[in-house]
């Protein structure tokens, strides 16, 4: 039979075969009602990549999301063990991995699979985790961030502050004075020094007010957690950040969470990574000190990095766009909205797995890296495509070929559907 497998150079598949893939689905053949399924469709897990998932509403963006965890869980301990997956969750759905998707099973045994459920941990700010108990919502663990971390220019961008204002002085003078006076701290740290400074009223109760509400988010300790509790080998990680959604400035919050853990990990990567060529050269393997070679997953990616603007998220996610894969990062970039994702993510993709999409926009956005190898429109493949749930096209930079392909179901349960009033 022949094989698929998307994202595989032609020397790596003559080398390795399929060892270090996951199946993402099986191939359409034909169009619409005549369409029909062969070969399973295969993805390169073990290499790093650039990956968007596109897909207006209900159409599977989440699910094919979660498929590519699931496919990297299941893989052999011999390759896990050097790799590992954050999944950053803002709508609070991939707890439920943790769940068989019993519901599915009938479907599930025709495509030779079963209900599975995986080694997830889930992970809450440290100051929602009170919130999380008294609504019986799972989480396995906290986490938190140090403020250490941030420069002025990143609290800038979080409270929307225009540097060469009042305030904006105010906040770089008051990071400056910290930094050089407290080598760790907390938000109510800050909050002492800015009392001291010598600045108009009006700015130090704006800035005032503004830590005293990213004190209220729960992120931040003078401690923070270890990336190494984040990024762990061989196990899934879902950073849920739903509950932000709730507070003020929801999306300005979850953006400063990505950016801290993107960085953090790229810097572990990069310090790692020189040591593996330097035992390569030896003859020797992986260091049982080494980050491992990590996978990023974000649901609702036009958010974090959007076309128009930016976010405190926006240059940490550029950096793995651009130089990313020679340290061993990898990032998947799932929005239903490609065209508010920003163009050089998308221009950068290896791999596009998209879903039906009806905006002029966003079909537009595909249309401008469509290669010279693709025989048709955008629009003319989504015509061709079943009208079926999962359904969806592949292009593939790597092998410059495009699938019709369908999405596999989750063998865990998938908790991103919409709910409906009717009891079964």
């Amino acid at each position: 039979m022949h094989e698929i497998i998307i994202g595989r150079s032609p020397e790596d598949f003559k080398k390795y075969g399929t060892k270090g893939t996951g199946v993402m689905g099986k191939h359409f053949v034909g169009e619409k009602k005549d369409a029909y399924l062969t070969n399973p469709v295969r993805i390169d897990l073990a290499r790093p990549h650039i990956i968007g998932i596109f897909g207006k509403r209900g159409t599977g963006k989440s699910h094919t999301l979660g498929v590519i965890a699931e496919e990297l869980a299941l893989l052999p301990d011999e390759i896990s063990t050097n790799m590992a997956c954050v999944i950053i969750d803002p709508m609070g759905i991939y707890w439920s991995m943790k769940n068989p998707n019993e519901r599915d099973r009938n479907l599930l045994s025709k495509w030779g699979l079963k209900p599975t459920s995986f080694k997830v941990q889930v992970l809450v700010p440290e100051g929602q985790a009170k919130h999380f108990r008294e609504n019986e919502i799972p989480y396995d663990k906290t986490f938190a961030m140090r403020p250490s971390e941030l420069d002025s220019g990143a609290w800038a961008l979080t409270f929307g502050i225009e540097p060469d204002t009042e305030i904006g002085i105010l906040l770089e003078k008051t990071i400056k004075v910290i930094n050089a006076h407290m080598p760790s701290y907390d938000i109510q740290d800050i909050i002492e020094i800015i009392k001291k400074i010598e600045a108009p009223h009006v700015a130090k109760q704006g800035l005032i007010n503004r830590f005293s509400l990213a004190h209220d988010w729960g992120i931040f300790s003078s401690t923070g957690t270890s990336i190494r509790d984040i990024a762990v080998p061989g196990k899934i990680t879902v950073l849920d950040i739903s509950q932000f959604g709730l507070a003020s400035g929801g999306w300005s919050v979850r953006s400063l969470v990505v950016a801290l853990i993107a960085r953090k990990i790229l810097e572990e990567r990069i310090k790692s990574r020189r040591l593996e060529e330097l035992h390569d050269m030896e003859g020797g393997g992986f260091g049982t000190n080494y980050m491992p070679f990590t996978w990023m997953l974000i649901d609702e990616a036009h958010q974090f990095l959007p076309n128009d603007g930016l976010t405190v998220a926006s240059g940490p996610l550029l950096q793995w766009v651009k130089i990313g894969r020679e340290p061993g990062v990898s990032l998947v970039l799932a929005t239903q909205m490609p065209y508010k994702l920003h163009n050089e993510a998308i221009s950068q993709c290896d791999l596009v797995i998209t879903h039906r999409l009806t905006s002029r926009n966003d079909i537009e956005a595909l249309a401008n890296i469509m290669q010279s190898y693709m025989r048709y429109g955008i629009p003319e493949y989504f015509d061709r495509l079943p009208r079926e749930k999962g359904s969806a096209l592949i292009l593939d930079d790597n092998s410059e070929r495009l699938y019709e392909i369908r999405m596999r179901p989750r063998m865990s349960w998938h908790a991103g559907g919409s709910p409906i009033a009717i009891n079964d």
